[in-house]
C-alpha cells in the first residue's frame, strides 16, 4: 500500500483508485443484518452501497441456536442472495464498512426493529459497556477485525481452503482483536471478522465474516498465479461446502 494509505479500523483510504472485491463467507446470529460500505466526511457516515443483505436471520432450516443461526449466500435457502460484491474506492476518499443490525420478527424472520450499526471505523461506533444500543459520547469500540474470522472454527485444509470454517465457537471472546487492527487487501484475500454485540457483547467477532481483496482501477499488471488460483479455490470450496450444508 501506499504511504497514508489505511485498512483498518483507522479508516479506508487509497491514494489511487482501487476496486476491492468482497466474498462473502457465513453469519452466525440471530440478528437480521446487512453490510454496507459509507463515505466518511468527518465523523460524519453516508450510506454508498450494501454489499450483503440478509433476507431472514438465519437460512431456511438453521433459524435455530443449535444451528447456530447458519446464514450463507447463493443457493435457495441461503439468506443472502449474492456471494460477491465490488465497490470502487475513489482516491483520497474515506469510508468504513457498517454492519447494521435488526431483530428478527414474525414466523419468517425477517427483519423487525432496527437495533444497531457497528463501523469497521472505531471512532464512528459509540457504546457504553457490553450495550448493543449506540449512546451519546460512548466508548469508540473495535467492532471489527482485519485478518481474522474471529472465533470461527476452521476445518483445515477441507475443500482444498485452509480457511474455511465450518461452525462458530461461542464459548469465549475472541482472544486478541487488538492483534488485528488493518490489513492489506493489495497483498491478497484479507480476512475481516465483525462483531454485531448482541448476545451480551461476546465479542466472538464471527457475526458476519468474509474476505476483501483488491486492485488498483487501471492497472495493466497482470495478477499473480496464486493470487489466481486462491481465488478460484475458495470459490469452489464454499461451493461445495454449501452443496454437503443442503443435502
Amino acid at each position: 500500500m501506499n504511504p497514508n494509505e489505511k485498512f483498518g479500523n483507522d479508516g479506508l483510504l487509497f491514494t489511487e483508485d482501487t476496486k476491492v472485491t468482497f466474498t462473502f463467507g457465513n453469519t452466525f446470529g440471530a440478528f437480521v443484518s446487512s453490510l454496507g460500505l459509507y463515505e466518511v466526511n468527518g465523523n460524519t457516515p453516508t450510506s454508498v452501497q450494501t454489499l450483503f443483505a440478509e433476507q431472514w436471520a438465519a437460512d431456511k432450516g438453521h433459524a435455530s441456536s443449535g444451528s447456530d443461526w447458519l446464514g450463507t449466500c447463493g443457493e435457495a435457502s441461503s439468506t443472502v442472495a449474492n456471494c460477491t460484491a465490488e465497490f470502487t474506492f475513489k482516491a483520497n476518499v474515506e469510508y468504513a464498512l457498517g454492519l447494521t443490525s435488526w431483530s428478527r420478527t414474525g414466523s419468517d424472520d425477517v427483519a423487525g426493529s432496527f437495533i444497531n450499526t457497528v463501523f469497521s471505523t472505531n471512532r464512528l461506533n459509540s457504546f457504553s459497556g457490553d450495550g448493543r444500543r449506540r449512546v451519546a459520547n460512548g466508548e469508540e469500540t473495535q467492532q471489527f477485525l482485519f485478518g481474522s474470522h474471529g472465533t470461527a472454527i476452521y476445518s483445515g485444509e477441507e475443500d482444498g481452503l485452509s480457511n474455511m470454517f465450518l461452525e462458530p465457537n461461542d464459548e469465549e471472546a475472541f482472544y486478541n482483536p487488538g492483534g488485528y487492527t488493518s490489513g492489506n487487501p493489495l497483498s491478497g484475500l484479507l480476512a475481516l471478522g465483525i462483531e454485531d454485540r448482541g448476545n451480551r457483547n461476546d465479542r466472538d467477532f464471527q457475526d458476519m465474516v468474509l474476505w476483501a481483496q483488491a486492485e488498483r482501477v487501471g492497472s495493466r499488471d497482470v495478477p499473480e498465479p496464486s493470487a489466481i488460483l486462491g481465488l478460484t479455490a475458495m470459490a469452489g470450496g464454499l461451493a461445495s461446502l454449501r452443496r454437503r450444508r443442503n443435502s
